[in-house]
């Protein structure tokens, strides 16, 4: 898949996108995105048409990114299955960190009995995407006795990228636990502090094999 944003549109989505999040896609209108963008709402009718089509670029622009660079990981083989574990669940992480605002988003749209079609079967395709390529390197570790213990791939996403999720989504909570008071400051905390302990139990579930 192609994306062809021009600048102006990726803009607006980022402006979009910081409003979403504040406000949350249905409370937001299209003349409070054009006033955080600096335009006029005929551009946003020009270059989207609407708000459910701007909503879809959105996620087209985000998960296409997200989706680029964990591809980087499958195409990886100079890494063995856990390694290809460990840099899958780190891009993960250090994205969903970086664009906190739309994981946010996400996970509030996805959550909805009435959010659009659209976005429903895009995160799904993600997760499916995901869910088979853990699935895929934990056969090739127990093939190789790496891992003593085949699990499905739902125990590390329950037991790893969950833990992730919740703490970029708690932020308001650990931000004054950890007197910090910037998102970079607390990105590179849990990066740094606690995502050793996720890894420690991603071996432990595994049984990783270490030689």
């Amino acid at each position: 898949m192609e994306l062809n944003l021009s600048d102006k549109q990726l803009e607006i989505l980022q402006s979009a996108e910081k409003i979403f999040s504040d406000k949350g896609v249905d409370a937001t209108s299209v003349r409070d995105i054009a006033k955080l963008a600096g335009i006029n709402i005929a551009m946003i009718s020009y270059y989207f048409g609407s708000k459910q089509k701007l909503v879809e670029s959105l996620f087209l622009w985000r998960l296409y990114m997200l989706n680029q660079e964990l591809a980087k990981t499958v195409k990886n083989e100079n890494l063995d299955p856990y390694q290809k574990l460990v840099y899958f669940l780190d891009t993960y992480m250090q994205r969903i960190m970086s664009n906190h605002a739309f994981h946010r988003i996400m996970v509030r749209e996805y959550s909805k009995s009435d959010s659009f079609i659209f976005i429903d079967k895009a995160i799904t395709d993600l997760k499916m995407s995901n869910l088979n390529f853990i699935n895929q390197a934990i056969e090739e570790g127990y093939q190789q006795q790496i891992f003593l213990r085949q699990v499905p791939a739902e125990a590390i996403i329950m037991s790893v990228i969950g833990p992730i999720s919740y703490i970029v989504l708690n932020n308001k909570t650990y931000m004054p636990l950890w007197n910090i008071d910037n998102h970079h400051e607390y990105k590179e905390n849990i990066i740094n502090t606690f995502f050793p302990y996720l890894l420690d139990s991603l071996k432990a579930i595994l049984q990783y094999n270490e030689k």
